[in-house]
């Protein structure tokens, strides 16, 4: 901040000039303040502007290496849909032999948990 009268470099604080004694008012720290405020908004238009300037020039470029990656996505997930199919069906495969492996087991628990239950059932009914 400079004095207004003689323009000498003043602190940021300053309440009057340290060399020809003028006083630094409200008026002229609203001024620096106005001041401070519209660059600070110029600042922001152009760079607003210029990142405007930049997403039109970069979006046809991003449009075309779209269209160019696009088809070939494509052409991809045709060559791995054959084998996402095969190793559903095998994953199928092995869900089934599980299952029909385990059903045995599965039953001999179930006997053995219904056993156990009756005596459980009889012991209560005699104690």
């Amino acid at each position: 901040m400079n004095c207004p009268k003689c323009g000498t470099d003043l602190p940021a604080n300053a309440s009057y000039c340290t060399t020809c004694g003028a006083s630094i008012g409200a008026t002229e720290l609203d001024r620096l303040a106005k001041d401070l405020a519209r660059a600070a908004r110029r600042a922001v238009d152009v760079g607003v502007g210029a990142v405007d300037r930049a997403a039109k020039e970069i979006g046809p470029v991003v449009d075309k290496a779209a269209k160019k990656v696009g088809p070939a996505i494509g052409e991809a997930a045709k060559a791995v849909k054959p084998v996402a199919e095969e190793a559903a069906r095998a994953t199928k495969q092995v869900a089934e032999k599980a299952m029909k492996a385990a059903k045995p087991a599965v039953a001999k628990a179930a006997e053995a948990t219904e056993k156990a239950a009756r005596k459980v059932k009889d012991r209560a009914k005699q104690g």
